[in-house]
């Protein structure tokens, strides 16, 4: 008998999950931090992931009718692999939101430019650094200053000049060309002739670094020379001094990135409902999660379709998605920070382009699947009522909505708070802080997820589930305040170590728990329904409430505080437990293993799987505790 044996049958399976989660992986694990440099803030970017999942919740009933109906399976598959590729390949086209660079102009017996961080977000370490660093060099900017005539009579006595003055007496008025910050010029004239403007000056200002002073939380860069923008072709430098002290507002745009990144504030300040940059965004974006929904739930239930008889083996299927996930993000990781000469900017060009190669690999791959037409129940709340009026269960979904709150916090600001902390403490993880997220993307998967799905079964015979369930929420306390006390981001990778338990473990007992409770014949429709709750509550409230208080309190606040939380839960479960075992309120169904894998043979022979069949029974948890 060989050493190795390879279910030839099963083995595109395998490839489908293998490229379709290792495409998805890269864009799905960066795309907060795409979004923080678009310049949107956490609260726009929770915002956006709290409604991702209800989309998903949504759309995946309306498919799985489509296919019911006209038995179109594997048509609908393959368009929505071809057409999530498109969509995360289409994202690389969505602009920056325009951000206000503004400054203060300060001129007394020297001029300066005052930059000093809105709302009193402290500097960070490595703005500062990277600042100095440069110090001794020159750089030059281009001003957009408010006039006043305070400031023209001072251009006008003190600066030099006396030629903007004569032109400020003219009727003749030429046009400026104006360009918003963010872009390569701010002013760019269209003809050498003079031209004025009674609201604001522009100038174009050099200045030296060896001149700049850190005091507090504000750099001032003193302007050695500046010239107005007159008789274009003959600029004359002037040294700006000021009889009387004189403030203005510039917006200002300098040929230094690292001066760039100090005056340029990291978010948008105001509504972002009336940009058309957004709602591009927020449309690709929804896009791409409907597109992952449906190819999960499609996919699951071919899977289950080719196995046959065989259920168990869905595990060793599904694991190759994790090992894609992980192989895949780390060289997406690396990628980004090969091609990125900038610390502060990340070129995300690659893995737009790798995702889009890998998903139409998998559109071929999938292509070759052999799809039977099933019958798919769309109605996961059919025994909803009769469900909800077990405590345990009602106590259970409560548990899958903690546990989804705190993993939609993992989800979307893990590697947006990785950043923070390097940009704050570790200057030199800059360089190849996306190399080190995608080790993290590894770590959750080879060092977490694939391990303890093998392992739950194991686990949770020997610990029980309601004991699991405390385990998770009390790693959970851990995990978040390991995170709120961070100064290196390379601790990370040990941190999530944990991922086995905070995700591998919870989703396994999540899945099987629910097996083991719903009523003879209702397996899918309480399946289906922790799933929604899980994704569709928890992650969705998780996603918004991280991102409220990530934005007010910063991350490591955020973290500490998520910590509590989870802490609290876990005594309060464990004290329900307690207490419901006590009065026998807790006790588990005396359904044994074997009638759970009769129950869930029986589902297979009548054709009806979940219409959520993400989170669908038969699931590699249960039918490792089965095989166990």
């Amino acid at each position: 008998m060989p050493l190795i044996q390879v279910d030839v049958k099963m083995l595109p399976m395998k490839v489908h999950y293998f490229l379709f989660m290792g495409g998805v992986a890269p864009m799905t694990s960066f795309l907060p931090t795409i979004a923080k440099q678009l310049g949107y803030s956490t609260i726009v970017v929770g915002t956006i992931y709290s409604i991702l999942p209800i989309l998903s919740l949504i759309i995946k009933p309306i498919v799985g009718a489509i296919v019911d109906h006209f038995r179109v399976k594997k048509l609908i598959f393959l368009t929505f692999i071809l057409l999530s590729g498109l969509t995360a390949f289409s994202l690389m086209f969505v602009p920056s939101i325009p951000l206000d660079s503004s400054v203060e102009l300060n001129c007394y017996s020297a001029t300066y430019l005052n930059v000093c961080p809105e709302d009193n977000i402290p500097l960070s370490k490595c703005s500062s650094k990277r600042v100095k660093d440069v110090n001794g060099g020159k750089f030059g900017c281009d001003l957009k200053c408010e006039n006043s005539v305070h400031f023209r009579n001072e251009m006008c006595s003190n600066w030099g000049f006396k030629d903007y003055c004569q032109l400020s007496n003219s009727s003749i008025v030429n046009a400026i060309e104006y360009y918003e910050p963010n872009n390569s010029h701010i002013i760019r004239p269209k003809s050498n002739k003079n031209y004025y403007s009674d609201d604001y000056v522009y100038l174009s200002a050099t200045l030296e670094m060896n001149h700049s002073v850190n005091v507090d939380n504000c750099f001032y860069f003193r302007i050695s020379y500046a010239s107005f923008y007159f008789n274009y072709s003959e600029v004359v430098n002037h040294t700006p001094v000021c009889n009387s002290s004189l403030r203005s507002q510039c917006q200002v745009q300098c040929n230094s990135e690292v001066i760039m990144d100090l005056i340029t504030p990291q978010k948008y300040k105001g509504s972002v409902l009336g940009l058309s940059h957004f709602w591009i965004f927020f449309l690709l974006v929804s896009l791409f999660w409907i597109c992952q929904a449906i190819i999960y739930s499609l996919g699951d239930s071919i899977c289950f379709d080719q196995l046959g008889n065989k259920p168990n083996l869905y595990g060793k299927q599904r694991c190759w998605g994790a090992i894609g996930w992980g192989i895949f993000s780390i060289f997406a990781g690396w990628l980004l920070d090969i091609f990125s000469s900038s610390e502060v900017n990340k070129n995300y060009l690659p893995i737009y382009y790798l995702c889009l190669l890998v998903l139409l690999a998998n559109f071929f791959v999938a292509s070759k699947l052999k799809v039977t037409e099933t019958k798919i129940s769309t109605n996961i709340f059919k025994d909803f009522g009769k469900l909800l009026v077990e405590v345990k269960v009602l106590g259970f979904l409560i548990w899958a909505i903690v546990v989804g709150i705190c993993t939609g916090m993992i989800w979307q600001y893990l590697f947006w708070y990785i950043e923070d902390v390097a940009s704050m403490n570790e200057c030199n993880t800059q360089r190849w802080i996306k190399t080190l997220q995608g080790l993290v993307s590894g770590v959750q998967c080879f060092g977490g997820e694939v391990p303890f799905f093998f392992w739950s079964g194991w686990i949770m015979k020997r610990l029980g589930h309601l004991n699991c369930m405390s385990l998770v929420l009390g790693v959970f306390a851990f995990k978040f305040f390991a995170y709120s006390v961070l100064t290196n981001p390379i601790w990370v990778l040990v941190i999530e170590l944990t991922n086995g338990i905070t995700f591998g473990l919870a989703y396994a007992v999540l899945m099987s728990y629910a097996s083991i409770l719903a009523l003879p014949g209702s397996e899918s429709t309480m399946i289906g329904l922790v799933g929604g709750v899980f994704e569709g509550i928890g992650v969705s409230l998780g996603s918004l409430i991280g991102g409220c208080l990530y934005d007010k309190y910063g991350g490591a606040q955020t973290f500490r505080l998520f910590a509590y939380g989870a802490a609290l839960m876990c005594a309060i479960h464990l004290l329900c437990q307690k207490v419901l075992k006590a009065n026998r309120k807790l006790g588990l169904p005396s359904y044994s293993f074997e009638e759970v894998q009769n129950n869930i043979s029986h589902s297979k022979e009548t054709g009806f799987i979940s219409g959520s069949t993400e989170y669908a029974s038969p699931n590699e948890a249960i039918h490792m505790l089965i095989d166990d």
